[in-house]
């Protein structure tokens, strides 16, 4: 894998919005070695008003953070655990094929939430976000990212990276 970055998942227990934003702003200022102000775009991108020359991308879900920082160019991160979705929403945001193949696979729900990672890591990566799930459906489709199912050690937990193609500088990698 080449990026030019560093990434970090961890695991925790944050039943609120609240304190899932909170966890994933402690992870990134851990990641650029220090807290620093975050803000966000009118889309919702987090951004670092006092370092314009990096890249940020933050997720959380009730039992996972993750966070991403790039200086090269934009980049997109997702983590999701294990939950209940129902067979509409995943009408929703799969192509036909995909929608087959999630149904076809040993474990329904989790090979979801795998395309899921992906998908929203490239909306984030592109800088549009979800704007109605119809922004999902088309999302692998974007030749200029590349996509990266990310190790993060955590039980029916997964997560995906996206970042520009391009990056050369190889960068080891943190999974907490």
């Amino acid at each position: 894998m080449s990026f030019s970055g560093r990434w970090s998942v961890t695991g925790g227990q944050w039943p609120t919005h609240a304190g899932q934003s909170a966890a994933a702003r402690r992870l990134l200022a851990d990641l650029l070695g220090g807290a620093v102000a975050v803000e966000h775009d009118p889309q919702g991108a987090p951004f670092l008003p006092d370092c314009p020359d990096r890249y940020v991308s933050l997720s959380h879900c009730r039992t996972a953070v993750a966070a991403a920082v790039s200086e090269e160019g934009p980049v997109g991160i997702d983590v999701e655990s294990r939950r209940k979705v129902s067979l509409s929403l995943m009408r929703r945001v799969c192509t036909p094929e995909e929608f087959d193949s999630v149904q076809r696979s040993d474990d329904p729900t989790m090979a979801f939430l795998r395309l899921w990672t992906r998908k929203e890591a490239v909306l984030k990566c592109r800088g549009t976000g979800i704007k109605g799930f119809g922004s999902m459906v088309g999302a692998l489709e974007a030749e200029e990212v590349e996509i990266v199912d990310l190790p993060c050690g955590l039980p029916d937990t997964v997560a995906s990276l996206a970042y520009l193609r391009g990056h050369d500088v190889t960068c080891p990698l943190s999974a907490d």
